[in-house]
C-alpha cells in the first residue's frame, strides 16, 4: 500500500468522521452519513477492507438514522396531541436556535418552536407545552440514535486506521 495515498486516506476519513459527530448535534448536517464517508476512504484508498457486508450494514444503519431524525420529533408532536402548526413550530425552533443560541438554542428551539406553533394556532398553553415537550424528546431521541450509530462508525473507522498501517 503506498504511504501517500494511505495518509491521505486516513487524514481525509478522520475529517470526515469528525463533520460527522459534528453532525449529530448539528441538524444541519448529516452526522452519520458524513462519518460513514470516513469508511469509505479507508476502503477505496486500501488502507482497510471492510468487506462488502458491514459496508451495507453501516451504510443502511445511517441512511435509516437520518430519516428517522426527521421523522422522530414530528412523532413526538403528534403524540403528546400536537397539530400540523406545533410540527412546523419545532422545525423552525431547531433550525432558529441553531443560530440565535448556540448550543443551547439546538435544545430549546424545538422545545420553545412547537410551543410557538400550537400557541400560533390558537391552541392552549397547556397543549403548547405538551406539544413542545414531544419535540424535545424526539429531537433528544433522534441525537441519541446519531451519536450511538456515528459511534460505532468512529470505532470501525479506528479499528480500520490501526490495522491499515500496522
Amino acid at each position: 500500500m503506498d504511504l501517500v495515498l494511505s495518509t491521505v486516506g486516513i487524514a481525509v476519513g478522520f475529517a470526515a468522521l469528525v463533520a460527522g459527530l459534528a453532525g449529530c448535534v448539528l441538524p444541519v448536517l448529516p452526522g452519520p452519513p458524513i462519518a460513514f464517508l470516513s469508511l469509505l476512504c479507508l476502503q477505496f484508498t486500501g488502507v482497510y477492507d471492510y468487506g462488502v457486508v458491514p459496508l451495507v450494514v453501516l451504510g443502511g444503519l445511517s441512511l435509516l438514522i437520518t430519516i428517522l431524525d426527521n421523522v422522530l420529533p414530528v412523532c413526538g408532536i403528534k403524540r403528546s396531541g400536537g397539530s400540523k402548526a406545533g410540527i412546523l413550530g419545532g422545525m423552525v425552533g431547531v433550525a432558529v436556535g441553531l443560530f440565535i443560541f448556540p448550543p443551547f438554542g439546538i435544545i430549546l428551539g424545538p422545545l420553545l418552536g412547537g410551543m410557538a406553533g400550537e400557541l400560533i394556532a390558537g391552541n392552549s398553553g397547556k397543549q403548547a407545552f405538551k406539544s413542545g415537550v414531544g419535540s424535545f424528546l424526539g429531537f433528544v431521541v433522534g441525537t441519541l440514535f446519531k451519536t450511538a450509530v456515528t459511534a460505532v462508525i468512529a470505532g470501525f473507522f479506528v479499528y480500520g486506521a490501526i490495522h491499515g498501517l500496522f
